[in-house]
């Protein structure tokens, strides 16, 4: 059909919207993958990681090729191979029998270079040439380039090496990593006094500490009457001086596993009567017990059987370490 030529075509806007509607009719259907957002996240970092190793890779080349370019170097030795070129040619006979002074410093040669202001003889027997008088080379005590002759002498400003700090002392020992090891109480004596020792001894895996002389406790059996005994501390002006007299223990004793500490003391007995009481129509007097622990109020991790008793008093020495001291009775 041919248009007549008077006559005007379609409105341009409503073809547009025509193209517009169609366009979107066509793709309306389309709809992204459930996963496309996941993808972009991880495609768009890992692209910029592989454009950062490109230009890394890129610069790491050129500087490998800037360090690996040959630097042309002329090589001065002494003797017959006094001139060598760049192409490693060596000089010619008539060069070599030709004697030539090495510059001297104005001629631009360090005067601390080696030979440095000295003729080299020629070889062949030829005879230097005028001019060539030597001239006294650098004491051995001078440094290469300076010619002062004087060494650099060390920094006195230097710090002093820091103190090793200190070391960290072992824990306190548990009673539970304690046992008793020894307990023993010999016979009274003439002046009414037995003397005794308990010794304990760590079972801890490590290294650990005691400190102080522990908590010493006499008490009667349960169901017994109690009785009175003071514990006193030794060494005694008037009473038990036959106790060694160990140093403080305040400062702790470190055990390593399986050592033994013990501490000695002496038992003065208030004896009942003969028939074993401690007063008329009273039970029999009780056989006390002196037990020992680490701190007060805790578990006795030893002890040992008194004779019975109706009152009395113990001494006792500072704990120690097994050996150090020898044992009364």
């Amino acid at each position: 059909m041919k248009n007549d030529p008077g006559t005007l075509g379609p409105d341009p806007d409503d073809l547009a919207a025509e193209v517009r509607r169609r366009l979107h009719q066509a793709v309306s259907d389309v709809q992204p993958a459930p996963d496309a957002l996941d993808r972009l996240r991880a495609a768009v970092p890992a692209r910029r990681r592989q454009r950062r190793m490109a230009t890394l890779g890129a610069a790491g080349l050129a500087a490998a090729i800037l360090v690996g370019t040959p630097v042309l170097r002329t090589a001065v030795t002494d003797g017959d191979d006094s001139r060598s070129n760049v192409g490693g040619v060596r000089p010619s006979s008539s060069s070599v029998n030709a004697t030539e002074p090495l510059p001297g410093p104005s001629e631009g040669v360090s005067a601390g270079l080696p030979g440095a202001g000295q003729t080299h003889p020629a070889s062949h027997g030829s005879s230097p040439t005028s001019g060539s008088g030597s001239s006294t080379a650098p004491t051995s005590g001078q440094s290469a380039g300076t010619g002062t002759g004087q060494s650099t002498p060390p920094s006195s400003s230097a710090s002093p090496s820091e103190s090793a700090p200190p070391v960290k002392p072992p824990p306190a020992c548990r009673t539970v990593d304690m046992s008793g090891e020894e307990a023993r109480l010999g016979p009274v004596r003439a002046d009414g006094l037995a003397y005794g020792v308990l010794q304990v001894r760590s079972n801890a895996a490590k290294d650990c500490m005691v400190t102080g002389p522990g908590v010493v406790v006499v008490v009667s059996p349960p169901g017994n009457p109690i009785v009175q005994v003071t514990v006193v501390q030794a060494p005694s002006p008037d009473a038990a001086t036959a106790l060694p007299v160990p140093s403080s223990s305040a400062q702790g004793i470190t055990l390593r596993p399986g050592q033994a500490y013990e501490f000695q003391f002496a038992w003065k007995p208030q004896p009942p009567g003969a028939d074993g009481t401690c007063a008329a129509d009273a039970p029999k007097a009780p056989v006390p017990a002196l037990g020992y622990a680490l701190a007060a109020n805790d578990f006795n991790v030893a002890k040992v059987t008194l004779t019975p008793t109706c009152g009395g008093t113990v001494y006792r020495t500072d704990i120690y370490r097994t050996g150090e001291y020898a044992r009364v009775g």
